[in-house]
């Protein structure tokens, strides 16, 4: 993610990085597909922005060879420094991380494909990076972009201790200067952006069990600091919500999707 440490909500390190792990493992399928329709191939240069600890930028350096070669950039040096980790186990030499904000972006022309993953809904000004990450790729490259729809998450049964988690993640993102409903919105900031024949689809993960399941309750854990700082919540109320959200996770009735997702693609004149 970009921008600066103070502005990103969910905590990082390495329980940031085991939760990114977990998201990643969940989305991986849809994300490679998505990158397939795209066009992401043997031989193409791709820019992951806000990469996070790095797990599109390895898939990606894996769909583009040895001929190819990824950039991935993120603000925050201990997830870049486990994402290289990850890079030297799986022996990719084609691809390369930096330490660097998403508004600091200073490429023009270089890669084929430009794509970020859940970066722009905790900026301040999403168009910014938008246009940056527009001005990195070719004529004729690819702006790719997932992002959230935080609303759209939802569980069944109703629960409180579910709709508690929703209103604090939105606000403690909003007290941040994100936008944790900007889904909807990124079609007409591509337009925005000057980028052309923009589409979108949008996905949606639900589960009954499994790791999937649990990420509501993971993010809730991992925005604790942030929710503990904006003084939405204290000690003794949050661990009584997780507690809570943990037992409903639990029970084998219960269906709790990921938040809604827009992917949203388009070209660079």
């Amino acid at each position: 993610m970009s921008a600066n440490t103070y502005d990103y909500a969910i905590s990082g390190g390495t329980e940031g990085k085991s939760r990114l792990n977990i998201l990643a493992s969940i989305l991986h399928p849809y994300t490679q597909a998505l990158l397939e329709q795209m066009g992401v191939q043997q031989g193409a240069t791709f820019l992951d922005s806000g990469c996070g600890g790095g797990n599109v930028a390895i898939m990606a350096a894996k769909m583009v060879g040895n001929t190819g070669s990824v950039t991935a950039i993120d603000f925050d040096p201990e997830i870049i420094r486990l994402a290289e980790i990850d890079k030297m186990q799986e022996n990719l030499g084609n691809l390369s991380f930096h330490v660097k904000s998403s508004y600091d972006i200073d490429y023009s022309n270089v890669f084929d494909f430009s794509y970020a993953r859940f970066l722009l809904s905790h900026l301040k000004n999403p168009l910014e990076a938008l246009l940056r990450m527009k001005d990195a790729v070719k004529p004729g490259g690819r702006v790719i972009v997932e992002d959230v729809h935080f609303s759209g998450h939802f569980c069944y049964p109703y629960h409180d201790s579910f709709a508690h988690y929703l209103e604090l993640y939105t606000t403690v993102v909003s007290r941040r200067g994100g936008n944790a409903e900007l889904g909807p919105e990124l079609p007409g900031l591509f337009r925005q952006a000057g980028i052309r024949e923009v589409g979108f689809d949008v996905i949606q993960p639900c589960f009954d069990r499994g790791e999937g399941k649990w990420m509501g309750y993971i993010t809730l854990a991992r925005i604790r600091d942030a929710v503990l700082e904006a003084k939405l919540a204290d000690t003794q109320e949050l661990d009584r919500l997780l507690l809570q959200l943990e037992e409903y996770t639990s029970r084998p009735d219960t269906i709790l999707s990921l938040p809604r997702i827009f992917r949203v693609w388009g070209i660079k004149e």
